[in-house]
């Protein structure tokens, strides 16, 4: 653990923490121990300031865990029998062995072997040397053994290297800062995941009998301390906003991929190139909904009231506005042990509020919410939370407090008001408000009309005003409907006063404009008799729209005409085909000849009609053509 304390701690709402430690060192080494799930935000942030020295390097403890790190060591110790594995993983090594007895004899040898009697291990086993000079193994009882010496170096290394290793904690590693010799004053500085510090509120608002009301906000900021170590005496803010934050992995080692090659007689393949991309997932805050609760009967005497609250509880927190974030900057050294949790009050401000019943059905159906509309004059930027509301002393509901910036004005929803029923209803129609011409067409403009209608029938014995929020339908403007109290952006809202025990109904009336097409000649009397008599065609158009209308309608007489002569036309040439078929088996001579004089005079009176229709069909054409002509003559004019 280090000696440096922390002094300064700064929370932020999406699981990280600023440390701060200080203080005084004499030497030059400094041992910091962090959690390892914490390594790799430390390594991207440590910041190490030495005010009366300098800071030469820092090393950290190796990311293998414990069990990685004694496997790659030459000594490897059990719990039960560390002594026999030790001279058993000693082989081959130079030791010295202090004996019992008046002398203390010493013994200097490699170590051949361990050998043991498994029923008593510690008193049986012998411990063979090899005595190099004199050529010779002598085996020594262990029992006989008081002390071991490494002579050599490599062994004294490999078991230092297996203490070191067995001593460190799987949760935690350490970091050493390698400092010039002397006295340091010393600031570390790190980032490191901490617990996101959370906000509750306590909203008190009363009403006297004058009518005038005050309203005061409490805010308490919670936070923990997961440290392994108490914090005392400590600086703490807590930080409003989402700065960016990500993990990079710096701790672990990385060895990138290579590609092994071997030597081949043929030409070397390309070497393909591995590129790896980092993506930082940034978590968006939680979105929280509002918790409706149930409106408390009135106390006359209320046990908790503005001025109490404010005698009893200061606020200890100054407001920082650091741009995108806003910090609470607690006055007071804080205390917290390990493993616990502190409050501390950061907002207590008077505010101007004003109670509100508000109706919105996409928040609730049939009755409205009571609300307080408050303006933020903390003077503070107030963080999302949790918030109690007491009315006059009394229990009245919770709601939650949204991110609120200075100046703004934010609403709590804390109960619902059974004692008031809000129906709707909708309905829609349409008016023509005029007629434009386009070429051959006529451009009729509709008003489309959306009624929605509020029906407010209040069972309270005192009067009432219900805010009606209303969902503006897109693309539309107010007609016949009140200026709105407010707007916010779709959202307008009215104040509607209610009679005690009685009712009343408000109606919201939009209007969207509507273009729609329809050719002149579809029209009929009857269509512009209705657009004379609802004013939208003057009586001027409307007589030269009538002149058009009448040519139309006998350019569809000619029409309908020629398609009766062209029928006619049809059914003769077929009667003349059968007539043909008929005459080409007959006779010239007898009676075979008289039928088939009689079938040719029937086939010259066929012929005479078709070229009367021939010549029908050609006037009709050239009426039309003429009538046509008129038509386009008149709608130059009526363009004019």
């Amino acid at each position: 653990m280090t000696s440096l304390p922390i002094k300064r701690i700064v929370l932020y709402k999406h699981g990280v923490g600023y440390f701060e430690r200080r203080g005084t060192l004499s030497g030059d080494v400094l041992t910091l121990s962090f959690p390892l799930s914490a390594m790799d935000d430390v390594l991207k942030s440590l910041v190490v300031i030495d005010r009366s020295g300098q800071v030469r390097n820092i090393d950290f403890a190796t990311p293998e865990d414990r069990t990685s790190l004694l496997t790659r060591g030459s000594i490897h110790l059990s719990d039960q029998r560390s002594l026999l594995d030790l001279l058993r993983d000693l082989r081959g090594r130079t030791i010295r062995l202090t004996l019992t007895g008046k002398q203390g004899e010493t013994v200097i040898g490699q170590v051949v072997g361990v050998d043991v009697e498994d029923e008593r291990p510690l008193r049986q086993a012998l411990v063979s040397l090899y005595l190099s000079e004199e050529r010779a193994v002598r085996p020594i009882v262990l029992k006989e053994i008081v002390r071991i010496e490494l002579v050599d170096d490599k062994a004294h290394d490999d078991l230092t290297f297996f203490l070191r290793a067995a001593q460190n904690d799987e949760r935690n590693r350490t970091a050493t800062v390698h400092l010039t010799p002397g006295e340091h004053d010393l600031l570390i500085g790190y980032v490191a995941p901490a617990p996101a510090w959370r906000v509750s509120y306590r909203l008190l608002f009363e009403e006297s009998a004058d009518g005038a009301s005050r309203c005061f906000l409490q805010g308490w900021g919670l936070f923990d301390n997961q440290l392994e170590e108490d914090l005392i005496d400590v600086e703490v803010t807590l930080v409003a906003g989402q700065p960016v934050s990500f993990r990079y992995r710096l701790y672990e080692p990385q060895t990138p991929d290579r590609p092994f090659l071997q030597d081949r007689p043929r030409p070397q393949p390309k070497l393909a190139t591995r590129m790896r991309a980092m993506v930082a997932d940034m978590a968006e805050p939680e979105h929280f909904t509002d918790d409706v609760g149930l409106l408390a009967a009135a106390s006359p005497s209320p046990a908790v009231t503005i001025d109490t609250l404010t005698e009893s509880v200061r606020s200890v927190a100054i407001g920082e506005d650091q741009g995108a974030l806003f910090a609470y900057r607690v006055t007071q050294p804080v205390s917290v042990g390990r493993g616990q949790s502190a409050m501390a009050p950061i907002v207590g401000t008077q505010l101007s509020a004003q109670r509100e019943l508000v109706y919105n059905r996409r928040r609730l159906e049939r009755h409205p919410l009571a609300a307080l509309r408050v303006v933020n004059e903390t003077g503070l930027t107030l963080e999302q939370g949790p918030t109690t509301v007491l009315i006059n002393g009394e229990y009245a509901g919770e709601s939650v407090l949204p991110f609120t910036r200075i100046g703004a004005q934010f609403v709590i929803f804390h109960a619902v008001e059974l004692g008031v029923t809000v129906t709707e209803a909708t309905h829609q129609t349409r008016y023509l408000s005029g007629i434009r011409l386009h070429e051959s067409d006529l451009l009729l403009d509709e008003y489309l009309l959306i009624f929605q209608e509020y029906t407010i029938i209040s069972s309270l014995v005192t009067p009432c005003t219900v805010m009606i929020e209303h969902q503006r339908t897109e693309q539309t403007e107010l007609i016949d409907t009140p200026s709105p109290l407010r707007e916010d952006g779709q959202l307008a809202c009215w104040a509607v006063r209610v009679p005690a025990n009685g009712q009343m109904i408000f109606t919201v009336c939009e209007r969207r404009l509507l273009s729609r097409r329809q050719t002149i000649s579809s029209l009929t009397g009857e269509q512009l008799q209705n657009f004379l008599r609802d004013k939208v065609l003057d009586d001027r158009t409307f007589q030269r729209l009538k002149g058009v209308i009448n040519l139309f309608h006998q350019i569809e007489a000619a029409r309908q005409t020629m398609k009766q002569h062209e029928a006619e036309q049809k059914r003769i040439v077929e009667r003349q085909q059968q007539l043909r078929q008929k005459i080409e088996p007959l006779r010239n001579d007898g009676e075979e000849g008289m039928l088939r004089q009689r079938y040719i005079a029937s086939l010259a009176q066929l012929e005479d009609q078709l070229e009367r229709l021939d010549t029908a069909i050609a006037e009709q054409q050239a009426v039309i053509q003429k009538l046509t002509a008129q038509v386009e003559r008149r709608l130059r004019r009526l363009h004019e």
